[in-house]
Order: C-alpha cells, then structure tokens, then sequence
C-alpha cells in the first residue's frame, strides 16, 4: 500500500456503539475527506482498510482487529458506522456490503496469507 508516502493512514483506536450506529474514534483530522465506498485488506497487518478521498490522494483507515468485535456487531444489526476524528465527522458509507464481500472472499482463500485468512475465519465464521 505504499505510492511514495502521497497517501497517509489514519489509524482507528477504538470502537463504541452509540445510539446513532458505531462510533469509530482517530486522533488524525477528517476535514475534506469522503468516502469512497471501497475497501481493501492489509493482511500483513491484519486489518480491514476503509479508503477516504481527499483532493489530490487517497487516505487508508486501518481497522485493526481490535475493533473487529463492535465492527461485526454492527455488520450483524446493518447499523450505520462513523469515523470521528479530531475536527470531522464521515459515515463509512457502503462499508457493510465491502465488509461482507471480503469475508466471504478471504475465507479459506490463501491469497490474502495464512494469519489474515485464519484470523477473519476464526472471527466472523
């Protein structure tokens, strides 16, 4: 996932349900940022990858497996999923359908590497 450093990551810390849908939190700023509605795996970290656009680049939100319990919750009741950052908030729109697509792909499917396939198996089996 590397182009040169033009892209930057923003990792999420934590996930909690709130009244609205889940609530996934950053410390990084969300101003100017939308969804893309496309999601890719870092299987070497083990995580599930949200894009943002921004204006001239690409921003990856890296959903370690930390969050993965509050991320199927609300995959299992189809409630919306936010990213709050330090001066924004976006709704992950369309991550739901990206969600459920890649679990159905990565199971027993070597391509995405043992510890991701083994480790989204063993989670949302």
């Amino acid at each position: 996932m590397d182009d040169g450093g033009k892209n930057m990551k923003i990792y999420v810390h934590s996930a909690e349900k709130k009244e609205n849908g889940l609530v996934m939190s950053c410390d990084e700023s969300l101003q100017g940022l939308k969804p893309k509605r496309h999601m890719l795996v870092d299987s070497d970290a083990c995580a599930f990858v949200y894009i943002l656009e921004a204006s001239d680049a690409f921003v990856y939100v890296v959903m370690p497996k930390a969050v993965w319990g509050a991320l199927k919750e609300a995959l299992a009741t189809n409630e919306p999923i936010f990213l709050v950052g330090r001066d924004a908030t976006i709704e992950l729109e369309g991550i739901h359908e990206e969600v459920a697509y890649l679990i159905d792909n990565i199971k027993e499917n070597a391509n995405y590497g043992e510890k991701m396939e083994q480790a989204v198996t063993a989670f949302f089996a």
